[in-house]
């Protein structure tokens, strides 16, 4: 797979061999985002979670993958060589799984990285069998929803089981994926 300003490749995440990137990928993406909420809404993400931003991806990272490995994916994003993005695909109930953690470095971003993550985690879950796709987004996002709009997301209302915390959620924009 190649990009318009050089060579791009998923890897499949292993926590033996990517434990160090994972972790600081999403605390550079959970600091982001606590910055942005901090900004928007003069709330504190680490209140929010009930942790600080490394403590809250510690403790959640082996789940996460886990589960992804499971029953979806997870990828870290490789370009000319190095790690600069990752995205994820997980079960959330029967037949619905939801992404997870799109992330892509700010010094790539607008070379539609994320659009590739998005093609594969989508080609994923219907590979897997998943009638919907689901995911959430910050109102910041402007970049994102377009990629997931021309993906064929739609919005759609709040739903149970998402990560982003309830004090968001009427802020934040929920999208889904028909796959059939």
């Amino acid at each position: 797979m190649t990009a318009p300003d050089g060579t791009v490749r998923l890897v499949p995440a292993d926590l033996a061999v990517h434990r160090s990137v994972l972790v600081e990928l999403n605390v550079e993406y959970l600091t982001w985002l606590e910055q942005l909420s901090e900004e928007h809404f003069g709330l504190r993400l680490a209140d929010l979670l009930g942790a600080d931003v490394r403590t809250y991806t510690e403790e959640a990272l082996d789940a996460m993958v886990a589960a992804a490995q499971r029953h979806g994916a997870f990828y870290l994003l490789e370009v000319d060589g190095a790690l600069e993005g990752m995205g994820g695909l997980r079960r959330f109930a029967d037949g619905v799984a939801e992404v997870k953690r799109m992330y892509v470095r700010p010094g790539h971003r607008g070379r539609r990285l994320g659009a590739v993550i998005l093609t594969r985690l989508i080609d994923d879950a219907r590979a897997l069998g998943y009638d919907q796709l689901r995911l959430d987004t910050g109102p910041f996002m402007g970049a994102a929803h377009r990629t997931y709009e021309v993906a064929g997301f739609v919005d759609r209302e709040a739903y149970e089981g998402a990560e982003v915390p309830k004090q968001l959620w009427s802020n934040w924009r929920f999208m889904e994926l028909s796959l059939r």
